[in-house]
């Protein structure tokens, strides 16, 4: 396997977990459920997925600025960072703050699906297919 190409898959794949927690969180919020439901979804799912998530923004971010060449990376790692920064200042009106998670998620699922699905195989094609 190219190692060139396993860095950018790791790259977009932090940022695809990202995403996928960030629409999973979102929606868990926009559902109704008891309280008890609740702790029991945010004890079993939301915590274990939060900290995968903050892991692999560390990651994806500090290889989005080492392959800075690649845009789109760069592009996913600023929307990372202006999540992050609206979930925590929480800043501007309670429907964008609880719109963000989802913007976020179907954003960078959409970036990350079009690396995986049409980029990846144009930026490293295999050899013997020209």
């Amino acid at each position: 396997m190219n190692k060139d190409r396993s860095k950018y898959d790791l790259a977009y794949g932090c940022f695809l977990l990202c995403g996928a927690s960030a629409l999973a969180i979102g929606v868990m919020g926009a559902i109704p459920l008891d309280s008890g439901a609740a702790g029991v979804v945010g004890f079993l799912v939301a915590i274990p997925l939060a900290l995968a998530s903050i892991a692999a923004l560390v990651v994806g971010i500090v290889l989005s600025l080492l392959l800075w060449r690649h845009w789109l990376l760069l592009l996913l790692a600023g929307m990372t960072i202006l999540f992050v920064a609206e979930i925590v200042s929480e800043a501007g009106s309670v429907a964008f703050y609880n719109a963000a998670p989802l913007i976020y998620g179907i954003g960078s699922l959409a970036i990350c699906g079009i690396w995986f699905a049409v980029l990846r195989g144009k930026a490293f094609p295999k050899p013997g297919s020209e």
